[in-house]
């Protein structure tokens, strides 16, 4: 079967608890309904779709739900939608047995907002805004991206800049950053991209560009993973080229450390990206600069198609990270001898 991933955006699987959204224009305590109280719901929370052994996919759900009958359903709005077609499946079957029975008449529509996140991964949950981070109002097709290309028998790799510069309605700009092949799976999403709305824009803030890479996986091809996402600093430098010939000397303990770096691999097509959540540090720009510069030592061009656009997290530690070529060569040398 082909496959398509849509990469890039990553969060936790977690189930809010929804909390009532009506402005409170008295000091009268909420009804049972009001606070949710008496919801009732299928004790068979959503669970992460796995596709594969090597399935990291990832999603966020954000929905604003309305009860205006004590035996239906709620009512759902897409708030927030980064999440694939199983996911929501999964959660809109969940939404679909929820239940407000102690809800009256008289109390009107009671609004509650919850969010879903979905990741099968070792790393910590992706920040929603920051550099090339989707942001909180992102919403995505309800549908995944359908395609098949019999010509194809690589992996193809795409990387779309969605450009959003009107109002929540408005049909974003997607532009082709990088593409290794096919016209039409440019094509496809291209289109795919220009459904997706942010809803929360009224039109007066500046342009927003959401960057997005799509992967398109031929039927039978090798398709290769990393066991784990999360590295220590030092298991990630072992995994990049010419790590021995480095001379660099950071101290991070000037660098606000511990802290954590979301590496995105698009080299050596495109500049890699770095991206750390939290409170930003300047000291940390030529480290995170050089960190940049590293590229993962594939061992063939099959491994660097099926890698590109992964996401891995670097944990950097409070401590001094020494390079010397020199003191690597004798390290070597001296491994080599014992």
């Amino acid at each position: 079967m082909n496959q398509v991933l849509r990469k890039g955006m990553a969060l936790l699987l977690w189930v809010a608890s929804a909390a009532v959204c009506a402005q409170v224009t008295d000091v009268t305590p909420p009804t049972p309904a009001q606070s949710l109280a008496c919801l009732q719901r299928d004790a068979s929370a959503p669970k992460f779709p796995e596709r594969n052994a090597i399935d990291h996919g990832w999603g966020l759900i954000r929905v604003l739900l309305r009860f205006d009958q004590p035996d239906a359903k709620p009512k759902v709005e897409i708030l927030t939608n980064t999440a694939r077609e199983d996911m929501q499946d999964e959660v809109l079957r969940y939404l679909s047995s929820y239940r407000l029975p102690c809800l009256k008449a008289t109390e009107g529509v009671v609004s509650a907002v919850q969010e879903f996140n979905f990741n099968n991964s070792d790393r910590d949950p992706v920040p929603l805004e920051g550099e090339h981070r989707p942001p909180l109002c992102l919403v995505m097709p309800r549908q995944d991206l359908s395609t098949n290309y019999p010509r194809a028998s690589e992996i193809q790799n795409l990387v779309l800049d969605i450009v959003f510069d009107g109002d929540g309605k408005k049909e974003p700009e997607a532009r082709v950053v990088y593409s290794s092949g096919l016209r039409e799976f440019e094509d496809d999403a291209v289109e795919f991209a220009r459904q997706y709305r942010m809803p929360c824009r009224t039109g007066s803030e500046a342009p927003r560009i959401v960057r997005q890479s799509f992967s398109f996986v031929p039927y039978n091809a090798t398709k290769y993973a990393f066991k784990r996402e999360a590295f220590s600093l030092g298991e990630f430098l072992g995994l990049t080229q010419g790590i021995q010939a480095v001379d660099v000397d950071f101290d991070f303990k000037t660098m606000g450390c511990p802290f954590k770096v979301l590496y995105e691999a698009f080299g050596p097509h495109l500049p890699n990206e770095v991206t750390v959540s939290g409170k930003q540090d300047p000291n940390r720009a030529p480290f995170l600069r050089w960190l940049r510069e590293r590229q993962i030592a594939f061992q063939s061009k099959k491994q660097a198609r099926s890698l590109f656009g992964s996401l891995l997290q670097i944990d950097v530690p409070c401590t001094r990270l020494e390079l010397h070529p020199e003191a690597a060569r004798a390290a070597t040398a001296a491994s080599a001898a014992g």
